[in-house]
């Protein structure tokens, strides 16, 4: 009876739904994001290292958020491997955030799958309630300027044409957001004569 009553009551319920963990998304759209998001961030990999966006400034960036126990993560982690091996000689990377599971673990899942993308931990879980993050997988794809353009919940299905015909537009701006710079620098350098 008392159970019973307990399980009614709002204040119960509301600290069950706090303590849930992130809903799992299997098959996602990706669409742009119009939220607003301090994009910055600083985790340590699973060697101590530190990264941050702005250590990826002028490259497109694909921010996964995932856990070891969420299956449709375990499943769009060898497709994000065969998108980054694609994509390997143009400015994109992916960093994948493990969400609240401490490094001795995370490490040893990463060993066991063979996953060789940078796997950044979120231990504490900040990042993942800053960017607005409720279900996992969840991806944002960062332009070279530093702005998040797109989010996803769930898998787009990142081998689907329409999915990288979206990467390739973010990967054509940034390509001509470099080139533009390396004009500007390669300007600026010529201006500089030596003495005669």
């Amino acid at each position: 009876m008392f159970r019973r009553n307990l399980l009614k009551t709002s204040a119960f319920r509301a600290l069950l739904f706090s303590l849930q963990l992130p809903l799992t998304v299997v098959a996602g759209e990706m669409l742009p994001y119009t939220g607003i998001v301090d994009a910055q961030f600083r985790l340590a990999d699973l060697s101590d290292k530190e990264h941050s966006l702005i250590d990826y400034r002028d490259k497109v960036v694909l921010v996964n958020f995932w856990a070891s126990w969420c299956p449709p993560c375990i499943y769009e982690m060898p497709v994000l491997a065969r998108l980054k091996k694609q994509l390997a000689d143009r400015p994109f990377e992916i960093l994948a955030l493990n969400v609240g599971e401490k490094k001795y673990r995370v490490r040893k899942f990463v060993k066991l799958i063979n996953f060789d993308l940078p796997v950044l931990l979120d231990t504490s879980r900040e990042t993942f309630d800053q960017w607005g993050v409720r279900t996992l997988p969840t991806s944002f794809l960062v332009g070279a300027d530093g702005r998040v353009r797109y989010r996803v919940q769930g898998d787009p299905d990142w081998e689907d044409e329409n999915t990288l015909a979206t990467l390739e537009k973010l990967l054509s701006e940034a390509a001509v957001s470099n080139a533009g710079r390396t004009t500007i620098t390669d300007t600026n350098t010529n201006d500089k004569k030596a003495p005669q």
